[in-house]
């Protein structure tokens, strides 16, 4: 069976907020519990942000089931010398269930989400990837950058 990307509404956060549910808890170990309560804070925030399109996600369906999910985070930035965008994004929650895994679906949700930033024109994208995932992003010509950062609360 093939599926179909589509780009995600206002009406996907609930599912969106289930994805990123399941990628905190894969790949950071987090017990369901405090992913559970979250759930509806990520819901209503994903919610928002798709209808002001600062969120952008892309939701693949088969079936009538969706089985994947990806999002772009776009965020303010100073404009770079030679490149007048104001705006960078972030790859967030790139979600495959587990029964459709290794098909090739998370490169399409990366090469729609990649296609939408060279299209508002971002100046970058950055990314957290798990292990995993990590020769997808480099296949995608994602590297390293030269970044440190500092969390302001007890929670990863």
């Amino acid at each position: 069976m093939s599926y179909a990307l589509r780009r995600a509404t206002p009406g996907d956060a609930a599912l969106l907020a289930a994805h990123r549910a399941c990628v905190w808890h894969e790949i950071g170990g987090w017990d369901e519990a405090p992913l559970t309560a979250q759930i509806p804070i990520w819901t209503a925030w994903f919610r928002d942000a798709l209808d002001a399109q600062t969120y952008i996600s892309f939701v693949a369906e088969e079936g009538g089931a969706a089985i994947a999910s990806g999002s772009l985070l776009i965020q303010i930035a100073i404009p770079r010398p030679g490149f007048h965008s104001d705006r960078e994004g972030r790859v967030q929650s790139v979600y495959v269930v587990p029964a459709a895994r290794r098909r090739g679906i998370a490169h399409a949700l990366m090469a729609a989400i990649l296609e939408h930033a060279r299209r508002v024109m971002l100046i970058r994208l950055s990314l957290h990837p798990s292990d995993e995932a990590r020769g997808l992003y480099e296949s995608l010509g994602f590297v390293a950058l030269d970044e440190m950062g500092l969390r302001l609360t007890g929670e990863s």
